[in-house]
């Protein structure tokens, strides 16, 4: 017996038809690789990734602040070349602990750091385009 051949009918043409028509969209669901803008971060690349704010404070430094998992947890690093810092909170609205920082959030466009020793420090969050890349 013969081994049998698909038909090449109009079920085929619509496949492909539904397939051209939907790759625009599906291409757009992914960043370009070559994409140099100074608002996405490589920190998006982190597992559990939630979410980006940029902080300027008032001695001059930024902070870059990605929020993971549940919210619960906070890496935050001084631009450029800081080591992010990991602090975690029991529940939403509660100071963010970690190694010789607490870290408040407040009113979504305020966060103020705690060192040991040191004064508090204010920082108000800007816009992504104006923290450096």
């Amino acid at each position: 017996m013969a081994a049998r051949r698909p038909k090449s009918g109009p079920v085929r043409w619509i496949i492909l038809a539904i397939g051209l028509a939907l790759a625009p969209g599906l291409l757009g669901c992914s960043p370009s690789p070559s994409d140099s803008n100074s608002d996405v971060s490589r920190d998006r690349q982190l597992p559990y990734f939630i979410g980006e704010h940029f902080y300027a404070c008032p001695d001059g430094s930024r902070l870059d602040v990605d929020f993971l998992g549940d919210g619960l947890t906070l890496d935050i690093k001084t631009i450029p070349n800081a080591v992010p810092v990991r602090v975690t909170a029991p529940a939403s609205g509660l100071t963010y602990v970690g190694h010789n920082l607490n870290v408040t959030i407040s009113g979504g466009d305020r966060i103020t750091l705690m060192r040991p020793g040191a004064r508090p420090l204010a920082c108000k969050r800007v816009p992504s385009r104006s923290a450096p890349p």
